[in-house]
């Protein structure tokens, strides 16, 4: 029984560090791209938010109390990407809201880990306790090492290469627009 909740944690763990799957890096990367370490507080409350919501829509997604096709879901997180490095470039305005904004944004990213957890799943007895919630723990750890990681990055840009944080923004935001916008091109579902 402990076995299996370290295999979940293992898992979610392994999976948000996966750079083949690095859509979830790269939206974390333009979060954080406004902001240094004296915004800890900020990105904390972001981050929590972003959290809170794609833990809810895992474990509804997974228990099948809803279910948006999977095509429009990679769709539209590709598109919270984009939503963010445009927020970043051109709709400072928009920053005070940014919490509102992950938490919708977790909701969809949510629904996007659940289908790893699914295919874990298949043929097991569902344990939410031994299954989920490790799963959940594990994608958690591996966001807040991202996290930390993209923050330390861009304290030594700040720091000890003397690049402004708008230079720093413009240096993230303009190739993770680009990409974001060949993913909804490419997982255009409609």
């Amino acid at each position: 029984m402990l076995s299996e909740f370290y295999i979940f944690l293992e898992q979610g763990f392994f999976h948000i560090l996966d750079l083949q799957g690095y859509d979830h890096i790269l939206f974390l990367l333009a979060i954080c791209a406004i902001y240094s370490l004296n915004d800890w507080k900020t990105i904390l409350w972001i981050i929590t938010s972003f959290t809170i919501a794609h833990s809810l829509t895992l474990a509804l997604s997974v228990l099948n109390f809803i279910f948006v096709s999977p095509e429009l879901v990679e769709f539209l997180i590709a598109f919270t990407i984009f939503f963010t490095c445009l927020e970043n470039l051109f709709f400072r305005k928009l920053h005070p809201y940014r919490m509102g904004f992950s938490f919708v944004f977790g909701l969809i990213h949510g629904m996007g880990f659940s289908r790893l957890l699914k295919d874990l799943f298949m043929g097991m007895e569902f344990n939410v306790l031994n299954t989920l919630l490790p799963f959940n723990l594990g994608l958690e750890a591996g966001q807040f090492i991202i996290i930390l990681f993209i923050m330390s990055f861009l304290m030594i840009l700040r720091t000890f290469l003397k690049v402004n944080k708008q230079t720093i923004n413009y240096l993230i935001s303009i190739p993770v627009l680009a990409q974001a916008t060949f993913w909804m091109l490419q997982r255009w579902p409609f």
